[in-house]
């Protein structure tokens, strides 16, 4: 039985990583991204400088280092999922949550509709719950309101 979780999570893992690659995008140089608050600087696959307080504008990176900075960053957001959402999920649904986390952070999660009905066993409303997550900055973003519709699909499926 715990090969098969481990398995699971592994699996779940893996697909979060495609999920952020596609979504998240690769910036080699970092930079301050119009649609962040003041201050937040972003480089690589979608990691800020909460992720890497040391993080500067300017700063560069090859693809090889973008990837490895995202597979050293991945187990917090994973560990922010276990934080908050207490019942085993299938891979797909666990990868789109941890998209999620990853994109609006783990305190965000914790108080989320989305982590109070997945723990209550509210799978579909959970899932439709991560639609509310569209703005930055106060805006609505066509590119949020589309990775929100995939992370809704993926959170749906139950394999």
């Amino acid at each position: 039985m715990a090969s098969n979780t481990r398995k699971g999570a592994l699996g779940a893992a893996a697909l979060a990583v495609i999920a952020l690659v596609n979504w998240e995008g690769m910036d080699l140089t970092a930079h301050h991204q119009r649609i962040d608050p003041p201050g937040v600087i972003t480089a690589c696959i979608g990691q800020t400088n909460y992720d890497d307080p040391d993080l500067r504008i300017g700063q560069r990176f090859s693809p090889e280092e973008c990837k490895a900075r995202l597979l050293k960053d991945l187990p917090k957001y994973e560990a922010q999922v276990d934080r908050c959402v207490h019942v085993p999920m299938p891979p797909h649904r666990r990868a789109a949550i941890i998209s999620f986390t990853y994109n609006v952070g783990g305190g965000a999660l914790c108080k989320s509709s989305v982590a109070h009905n997945l723990n209550a066993g509210r799978v579909r409303e959970a899932c439709d719950g991560l639609l509310n997550y569209t703005r930055a900055n106060g805006k609505v973003l066509q590119g949020l309101i589309n990775r929100r519709r995939f992370e809704r699909d993926w959170c749906n499926r139950d394999d």
